[in-house]
């Protein structure tokens, strides 16, 4: 192999490319015009780029297309990364008789095991336990019956892929019928297949995998183990090695288990083999409290967990193997040192339904004292496109507790201004008691409480607006005519700083190099404070605030392109030392607000597809009825009726990109 395509994007097409670029290798990628000013497009040392529409359909999971594009590269070797194609056994072959190496397992395994229903059936004829439930038959009324006798709640789950898409709890034989649609229409977009199969949902579950490693020359080891058990919407999003408080009876039990998986479909290159652990039955000391789920017949998102306490290069070692060499190791050479924590960062707001969140990211700041895997830098958009994740940041330490607290410091200094992320929400899961207990399962945002409305900081983050005004009025020239005059010479300036729908006005009077300022609410909760700025470094401003010195970050969005300094509408987005704020400069003469939405009017919460219409017009409604599912970064996002009433007009159909705020139907309010 000299030249390898790696048919991904953005983090994962990042991270591969990074190890094959150091072992000597070319790298080529394809990318979609969303995604051609992206770190992985520009880090390869070819990039063919894709005209025409950018969803996901028409571009990464469009196998010719992908294969044409690879060889256009001049590629001899194809690396999937993790997800989209990667676990497609007709593209693992379509890339073999392209004469492309095809990097990763034989096609042969990934049918059997990456599909859902079929790696059931082979675990349990290898003496590996398996969740009660049904993989015979994906027709709705078989699903149906098969629900009942499983008992609910239920969980439906996609036959194929995996990362929590088409996978949806029910708790209620009248919910069955939608949840089984909208879990067939993600997998469908996520996938390219739609298939299903039922398994009982296990109470208090928590959700370990093993890492496997095999070459052509039949070794097959086991790399350790991680938890993943905190989730939202079956996605994981905090993961860590090895997993706490297993006994290691039943680690090595798990261990050997997914070890006869692996051999069972004479498996090479690197996979997970997905068990559940029941937490009643653990806490009760049973010998055997695990059941399998599937095999990822791929790398995985949190392999970097594993990485780090293993010492090993997991896609260095897929690369080896690809090229027919021998592991060279032994499961005595596995040593497992420390513990290893990873977040996932993404671009979303936790605090409605997890909505994926789009648009330009001002700034992106990492700190570079933990592992950091990004797909994105300061600049660039975030499209509505594909998966909402940016980053992942790793922390490894001898023990648990220091890998959490240099984790969580990292955290505390990541920044992403400019489009809504999960960052406060990794604070607050690497801060909590439970976490710091290990009582885990994939209950545990719920059981904590999680997340929690972090603190709007308000009075800091105008502060931080004042200091960066003064630094920027400092170095900017004044013009010699009155135009852009904001009467700043005055004794006290005056002006009005918002968050939401919170206010505070700031009185300033400057003393020299220092600002004495005065907050209120309309005259309210006043509150004096001084502050004296001493340096700007780009965004990181020095300055002394009541006495003590602190290192925040700010920049400043300009309402208007002519705004050289703080001005009119302008915002500004401030880091802080334990948290974030963003305040918004009042205009001193508003421009008269926009006309409302019409009575009954239900909007788009996010940017996205349609990819359902569930009612029609002239039908009656209930407030919380859904009207019309939107499909974003592949996830489904119900639209919901606000009020009951009649449908009066629906403005979208099936397949319609729409913006944020678009309106989707109408209702006629209940008399």
């Amino acid at each position: 192999m000299h030249t390898v395509f790696v048919a991904n994007r953005a983090e994962i097409a990042h991270r591969v490319i990074r190890t094959a670029r150091r072992l000597g290798y070319r790298t080529a990628v394809a990318c979609s015009a969303a995604d051609r000013d992206l770190p992985f497009a520009r880090a390869a040392d070819r990039a063919v780029w894709w005209d025409g529409p950018s969803d996901v359909g028409a571009t990464y999971l469009d196998p010719e297309r992908v294969v044409a594009a690879a060889l256009a590269a001049g590629a001899d070797a194809l690396h999937p990364g993790y997800g989209f194609l990667s676990e497609n056994a007709a593209f693992a072959e379509r890339v073999q008789a392209a004469g492309l190496t095809w990097i990763g397992p034989p096609p042969a395994a990934i049918r059997a095991m990456g599909d859902k229903a079929t790696a059931r059936q082979v675990a349990a004829a290898h003496d590996v336990p398996v969740v009660p439930g049904h993989d015979r038959s994906d027709e709705p009324d078989v699903l149906l019956a098969e629900a009942r006798r499983i008992g609910f709640p239920v969980l439906i789950k996609a036959s194929a892929g995996g990362g929590g898409r088409g996978m949806r709890r029910v708790d209620a034989e009248g919910d069955f019928a939608a949840a089984l649609a909208s879990a067939r229409r993600e997998a469908q977009a996520a996938f390219g297949d739609g298939r299903v199969l039922l398994e009982r949902y296990v109470l208090q579950p928590r959700h370990v995998e093993v890492q496997i490693l095999a070459d052509a020359h039949g070794t097959v080891l086991a790399l350790g183990e991680r938890d993943c058990s905190i989730q939202r919407r079956h996605q994981k999003i905090v993961e860590e090695a090895p997993a706490p408080g297993l006994p290691e009876g039943l680690r090595a039990r798990m261990h050997e288990a997914a070890v006869r998986v692996a051999r069972a479909v004479d498996y090479v290159g690197a996979g997970t083999v997905e068990f559940v652990v029941d937490g009643a039955a653990l806490a009760r000391g049973e010998a055997d409290a695990f059941f399998f789920l599937e095999m990822n017949t791929r790398l995985q998102v949190e392999h970097p967990v594993t990485e780090l306490v293993t010492g090993l290069d997991l896609v260095e070692l897929q690369l080896r193997v690809a090229e027919g060499e021998p592991l060279g190791l032994t499961q005595a050479d596995v040593a497992l040192t420390g513990c290893a924590v990873e977040v996932r960062i993404y671009a979303e707001d936790p605090l409605r339904d997890y909505l994926p969140a789009t648009g330009t990211l001002h700034r992106l700041h990492l700190p570079d004292d933990v592992r950091i895997d990004a797909g994105y830098a300061s600049g660039d958009a975030v499209s509505p496109h594909y998966d909402a994740m940016l980053a992942k940041l790793v922390a490894h330490g001898p023990d648990r507790a220091t890998a959490t607290r240099r984790l969580l410091r990292a955290v505390e200094r990541a920044w992403a201004p400019g489009v809504s992320t999960n960052l406060p929400l990794l604070r607050q899961v690497l801060a909590h008691p439970l976490w710091a207990e290990a009582e885990l399962d994939t209950a545990f945002l719920a059981r904590a409480a999680l997340p929690a409305a972090p603190p709007l900081n308000l009075d800091r983050g105008v502060l931080a607006a004042l200091a960066l005004g003064h630094f920027e009025r400092a170095a900017t020239p004044r013009p010699p005519g009155p135009a852009g005059w904001r009467s700043h010479g005055r004794a006290v300036q005056r002006d009005r700083y918002r968050c939401g729908d919170q206010v505070r006005v700031a009185e300033v009077t400057a003393d020299g190099g220092t600002l004495r300022v005065a907050l209120h609410s309309d005259g309210a909760d006043r509150a004096e404070h001084v502050v004296r700025p001493l340096r700007r470094d780009g965004d990181v401003l020095d300055l002394v605030v009541d006495g003590v010195r602190v290192r925040w970050r700010a920049v400043r969005v300009p309402s208007e392109p002519t705004h050289a300094t703080l001005d009119d509408g302008d915002t500004v987005y401030v880091h802080l030392e334990d948290g974030e704020a963003f305040v918004q400069l009042e205009p001193r003469f508003p421009a008269p607000l926009p006309a409302d939405a019409p009575p009954g009017a239900c909007v788009a919460p996010t940017p996205g597809k349609v990819a359902a219409v569930e009612v029609a017009v002239g039908d009656a409604v209930e407030a919380g009825q859904r009207l019309v599912v939107l499909e974003a970064m592949k996830m489904e996002h119900p639209v919901v009726a606000s009020e009951a009433g009649t449908v009066a007009e629906i403005r979208v159909e099936v397949g319609q990109q729409v913006d944020e705020g678009a309106l989707l139907v109408r209702i006629e309010p209940a008399a």
